[in-house]
């Protein structure tokens, strides 16, 4: 395949996938399964795109951004740093060990976290579903400055379990929101603002890797044009698929993306099945 057309493949998909609730990781996993391209190879553009993902959505919050310079935003800016505290632990843990390639390149097993993640979105429309304290059940829905720390947790930790390829980010923390009695769009606001240090986080330590490897100019045949093509279609993309998941998640339409990945996650059990009986 030309390497144009794969990084734009990439780059629409990262756009897409990132905050659409279907599992970027996932997504780029198996891209990069099905076409046969190294890892090492893609490295850098990863980082790369995930930096495109990572501007849309500084562009797109940058009022609420601001709000935490004022003192009545400073509950929500403790409780964004509390719901990151746990897959930043994670994240670091299993960087440092090496245990991040080992556990989660297999497409199996990312065609599970693909079912699992539908089955998470359908769950998000489940009023009789979320679990509140008995003196909060007769008050309305947590607003966004109103989040607690035991929700702040809750999704602090579904996204710690979010690391897992094909287990999206977005879907598995906005669920878990919803599910913990935060109101709906708060849910996928806080989900989005915990986006901007798990998405950094992970970039920055890719980084790391990369630079102590030696950063080359060109990788794999992925130049520096390239990636900053691939930067800027991400961003885009990744905008416009902000814009559209917040609309859907005040309309409770998270479930429509169930059946997509149903579809994709039961595809790609199949066609590791078909692989392993080839051999």
């Amino acid at each position: 395949m030309n390497v144009w057309i794969y990084v734009i493949i990439l780059a629409v998909v990262q756009g897409i996938a990132e905050f659409l609730p279907v599992s970027s990781s996932g997504h780029l996993a198996v891209l990069g399964a099905l076409f046969g391209f190294r890892e090492d190879r893609s490295l850098a553009l990863g980082i790369v795109l995930h930096a495109g993902s990572l501007l849309a959505i500084l562009v797109f919050y940058f009022k609420t951004l601001l709000g935490f310079f004022r003192r009545e935003q400073f509950h929500l800016l403790l409780m964004v740093i509390a719901g990151t505290i746990p897959a930043g632990l994670a994240g670091v843990a299993l960087k440092l060990s090496g245990m991040d390639e080992k556990l989660f390149g297999e497409p199996v097993m990312i065609g599970l976290a693909f079912l699992i993640t539908a089955t998470l979105l359908r769950l998000s429309e489940k009023p009789k579903l979320i679990v509140r304290p008995e003196a909060e059940r007769d008050l309305p829905p947590t607003a966004l400055e109103a989040i607690t720390l035991r929700q702040a947790l809750v999704v602090g930790v579904s996204q710690m379990f979010a690391i897992i390829p094909g287990l999206s980010r977005s879907g598995t923390t906005i669920t878990a929101g919803i599910l913990s009695g935060v109101e709906r769009s708060a849910a996928g606001t806080f989900s989005f603002l915990l986006a901007i240090p798990a998405i950094g986080g992970a970039a920055f330590l890719e980084l790391v890797s990369l630079c102590r490897d030696g950063l080359p100019v060109e990788e794999g045949g992925v130049t520096l044009p390239m990636m900053a093509a691939g930067l800027l279609i991400s961003a885009l993309v990744s905008f416009f698929a902000l814009s559209w998941l917040t609309r859907l998640i005040r309309r409770g339409r998270l479930s429509v993306f169930s059946w997509y990945l149903y579809a994709i996650g039961i595809a790609v059990i199949l066609w590791q099945i078909a692989v392993m009986a080839r051999r």
